[in-house]
């Protein structure tokens, strides 16, 4: 109880501040009048400082804006981390980088341009995406109805309405502006050197049978979000009389699944650390994915690959994969999701997809 009292001090002065800065930006300039005419807009930034998810399945926006309107200078904002998920995307014309070590830099950036529209993406309310919102200078500021920054944008959008996926939840922005044409399929885009180098990684992991090939990714960034090892363990060693199994990890975890992996007898091959881009084309080229809700579920859906995944946090409706042949578990405070109920609907996507794959 006593190691909650600084967070709860921590809390209140956040919101002390914010409410500062409610008074300082004053009252939204007046909505323009709908549908937008988006002929008298030149330049868009487009706002995501969140997660990798966050920012693949935001990528139908910058998409249906390209689309539509072929004029327009696009903008990202995202955070550091996941900016390299933006290269190469033809869609977008500047990504800004959001470093929270140094937030005065992009702050500067976007005070230097002059934006017409900004769209914040995030339904969950975000301070620092306000904030970066109002540092736009954009003078049509697009949002969802928070009641923490209802002063921050001249067009809000309901909070309320039926439970929806995160991509209809980001182009939800775009219906309230009267865009008509939606694209809503996530995408990457990748460089020559990518594909040369995921070619390469295939090439001397393949094995000469033509047997499916499933992706295992056990990791997860919050453990209690995670399936334990020992059940994935069950999955991978029936699997491998069967089946070509491959496993990635993500940052600080090589060294723990290395361990995993030593103890087992019949081993899964271990590819090396890729970055998200490679990894989502990696994904494209094998069979099937079998994750935890994290982040690498969305790498698969902006391929168009189906993945067997395991629920034990979040929504489902809003951050389920999204590929239709995808198969759904889920586990949440219990130890009821058994490896031979998992093993049985891999089996039956392994067969289905291993029949439309071409393998080197």
């Amino acid at each position: 109880m006593v190691n909650q009292v600084p967070k709860r001090i921590e809390k209140k002065a956040k919101q002390l501040l914010w409410n500062f800065i409610g008074i300082c930006a004053g009252k939204a300039i007046s909505p323009p009048k709908l549908p937008l005419d988006f002929k008298k807009i030149k330049s868009v930034l487009v706002i995501r400082p969140d997660r990798l998810g966050d920012v693949v399945l935001s990528t139908p926006v910058h998409e249906t804006l390209k689309k539509e309107f072929p004029h327009l200078y696009i903008s990202a904002l995202v955070d550091n981390a996941q900016a390299g998920l933006l290269e190469d995307n033809p869609n977008i014309d500047r990504v800004f980088v959001m470093n929270l070590k140094q937030p005065l830099n992009v702050f500067r950036q976007l005070r230097d341009n002059h934006f017409d529209l900004a769209l914040t993406l995030n339904k969950t309310f975000s301070a620092t995406a306000t904030f970066f919102s109002l540092s736009s200078g954009a003078q049509i500021r697009v949002g969802y109805d928070h009641k923490e920054n209802a002063w921050a944008h001249n067009i809000r959008v309901p909070l309320d309405g039926p439970a929806q996926h995160e991509t209809e939840n980001n182009l939800e922005l775009l219906r309230a502006l009267g865009v008509q044409n939606i694209r809503n399929q996530p995408r990457l885009y990748f460089s020559p050197d990518e594909t040369k180098k995921v070619a390469e990684i295939i090439r001397q992991y393949h094995n000469s049978s033509n047997q499916p090939i499933l992706l295992v990714k056990s990791g997860t960034r919050i453990a209690k979000w995670g399936w334990p090892w020992k059940k994935f363990k069950v999955v991978i060693e029936q699997l491998l009389e069967s089946t070509q199994v491959w496993m990635v990890n993500g940052p600080g975890e090589e060294t723990e699944l290395k361990a995993f992996i030593a103890s087992m007898n019949n081993k899964p091959k271990l590819l090396p650390l890729l970055s998200a881009k490679e990894l989502a084309l990696l994904i494209q080229e094998c069979d099937v994915l079998l994750c935890n809700h994290t982040g690498i579920m969305h790498l698969a859906s902006a391929v168009d690959s189906p993945v067997c995944v395991i629920f034990k946090h979040g929504e489902i409706k809003r951050w389920g994969p999204l590929n239709p042949a995808s198969e759904i578990f889920e586990e949440r405070d219990n130890d009821s999701l058994t490896p031979e109920t998992v093993i049985e609907s891999l089996l039956i996507m392994l067969n289905t997809t291993s029949n439309t794959k071409i393998k080197p």
